[in-house]
């Protein structure tokens, strides 16, 4: 073997058996566990579905709470209290009851809710030939009486807005309502009726418990229906009574948003 290459192997040798006596270098400190605290206060890392913001985690909002916020910042501005034109209808908030018979209706029993004909979940249920994409058909006793309500949170008296045709003979009433800090307008729609009560017309204020109203007292034998909707006035929308029903003017909710709750 040549002498250069036989004094390179032996300097080899000997490098690597000095390498066996030197301390072996400590492995790289582990990545620390977030310093984020979840909602119980209680140093964990975020959880599936959750996002770290400073020292919290926060959670990721669904679609449907995206939609909804889209939606109710296009009708009434943004507030981060509450959640479009991408949508046609506001859903029912997380925090209302589901059940149909948690509330008061116009018509009905105040001990007992009135059967539904319709779906309150946006699904449309045919009615005799037609759909209720937007409210429902209570079915009530011949020639019952239709009364205002109070939704929730109201302020003031409702104010009749529209006493003529629209979903058969209608009574529209308009609602101030506090949520969240600010005055929202809702519409109650009750079609369907058989005639009203003559104190009730356009400009009207009346308190809860007023006659509106009167189902048909005769429908050939068949069920009696009358029609409810509440909508969602745009902010700034005028009270046009040609175009009440206009996604323009008051986009259509989910009724147990604002229907009262029974006690």
């Amino acid at each position: 073997m040549h002498p250069l290459v036989r004094g390179a192997a032996a300097a080899a040798v000997f490098t690597s058996l000095g390498s066996l006596d030197r301390p072996v270098a400590p492995p790289p400190a582990a990545a620390p566990v977030t310093a984020v605290k979840g909602v119980d206060g209680l140093p964990a890392p975020c959880g599936p579905g959750t996002l770290p913001e400073g020292p919290v985690c926060v959670r990721i909002p669904s679609a449907g709470e995206i939609g909804r916020t889209r939606l109710q910042e296009d009708v009434i501005g943004p507030d981060p209290g509450r959640s479009t034109i991408g949508l046609d209808r506001i859903p029912r908030r997380p925090d209302r009851p589901a059940d149909p018979a948690a509330y008061i209706y116009p018509a009905g029993d105040t001990k007992r809710p009135p059967r539904l004909l319709g779906a309150l979940d946006g699904e449309a249920a045919p009615v005799r030939g037609r759909t209720s994409p937007s409210g429902v058909h209570l079915a009530v006793r011949p020639g019952e009486k239709v009364v205002v309500l109070a939704l929730e949170h109201q302020q003031g008296p409702a104010e009749v807005v529209l006493v003529g045709e629209l979903f058969g003979p209608t009574v529209v009433t308009r609602h101030e309502v506090e949520e969240g800090g600010r005055k929202l307008r809702y519409l109650m729609f009750h079609g369907r009726l058989d005639r009203t009560e003559p104190a009730v017309v356009r400009g009207a204020k009346l308190e809860a418990g007023t006659t509106l109203g009167f189902a048909r007292s005769d429908n050939g034998g068949g069920l009696i229906e009358v029609y409810l909707e509440a909508r969602l006035l745009r902010e700034g929308a005028a009270l046009d009574e040609s175009k009440l029903t206009d996604p323009s003017v008051a986009v259509p909710i989910d009724l147990r948003d604002v229907l009262p709750l029974r006690p």
